[in-house]
Formats: C-alpha cells, structure tokens, sequence
C-alpha cells in the first residue's frame, strides 16, 4: 500500500487538533493512542505536544495560508484564529449559524 505526502497544511491540521484535544483532555485516551503509535505519525505527534509542553505556543512554521507571501513567512495561532494575515488584515469572513 503506497503512502500519501502529507501536505503543509495536513501538519496544520493535525498538530492544532491534537494540541487543542491535549488542553483540554491532557488524558484522552484516543490521543495517547495516536501518541503510543511507533510510527512517523506518533513520533510526529509525540514531538508537538512535547514542544507545546516547553513552549506553550502553537508551532507556526508552516507553508500555508499564503505565508510565504509574507516576511516573516509565518501566521501567529492567534491570527490563524482570528482569520487574519500578518498584517493584521481579515482575510475572511464567516456567517453565524443560529441554532
């Protein structure tokens, strides 16, 4: 079975959801599954929580959003969420669901 590139963004993805499942359920036994997992996806999980643990920041390394359009290359977690480019621009807008 042939294994797939894992694209900028499916890092982004995969890294924000499991550190955000990290704070808030430190003990989930879905993710220390993920995490036990000898493999490159545990190993590559593993090392992000491991790096938030001693930083306590969000990794913005990624090649995504169109980053590399920007100097310092990078989004902050805090802009990622408000939607908006380095320059403090708001790239979208979503409309509130009522439920």
């Amino acid at each position: 079975m042939g294994k797939h590139i894992k694209t900028s963004m499916d890092e982004k993805v995969i890294d924000y959801l499991a550190i955000e499942l990290w704070r808030k359920d430190p003990n989930n036994k879905v993710l220390h599954t993920f995490m036990g997992m000898k493999n490159e996806e545990g190993n590559h999980i593993r090392k992000t929580i491991d790096t938030y643990e001693k930083t306590g920041e969000f990794p913005t390394h990624y090649n995504t959003d169109g980053t590399w359009q920007y100097e310092s290359g990078q989004i902050s977690f805090e802009s990622f969420l408000r939607h908006e480019d380095p320059s403090g621009t708001t790239k979208y807008e979503y409309l509130e669901k009522k439920l």
